[in-house]
């Protein structure tokens, strides 16, 4: 057997491949994880950042007399455009939901019964029983 050949049945062996891919799945785990969590931070702290900025523009552009205001001004818009683009990387909390009434002739989840519910009861029979009488 040559020394290629050897090597190749041992990577067969060890199954190379296999690890590899596991490896890469789990490094690209470790990634997208990391970058949430900057993203949340780059979101709670945009505020804070703004502010650093504005502060640094403003004396940058007081030291020079205005001379660079577009060029600064270009670099904190597109440094904050980069923050909010890592920002909508977060993890987004689900909004609570929102009760909808019942279909008629149903329950709903508070119990109360839909528009058929009503008639079958007599309410709202007629138009002694209409809220608008």
């Amino acid at each position: 057997m040559s020394f290629a050949e050897n090597i190749k049945a041992k990577i067969k062996d060890v199954d190379v491949e296999k690890q590899l891919t596991e490896l890469v799945d789990e490094g690209e785990k470790l990634v997208g994880d990391a970058v949430t969590k900057a993203g949340g931070i780059a979101h709670d702290k945009r505020g804070d950042v703004e502010g650093w900025l504005n502060k640094a523009s403003g004396a940058i552009n007081e030291k020079t007399e205005a001379k660079y205001a577009d060029k600064v001004s270009k670099v904190r818009d597109t440094l904050l455009g980069g923050l909010d683009k890592l920002a909508s990387k977060r993890v987004m909390n689900p909004v609570a939901e929102i009760e909808t009434p019942a279909k008629p002739g149903t329950t709903g989840a508070n119990g109360a019964t839909g528009a058929a519910g009503q008639a079958e009861s007599g309410a709202g029979d007629g138009p002694e029983g209409s809220p608008l009488s």
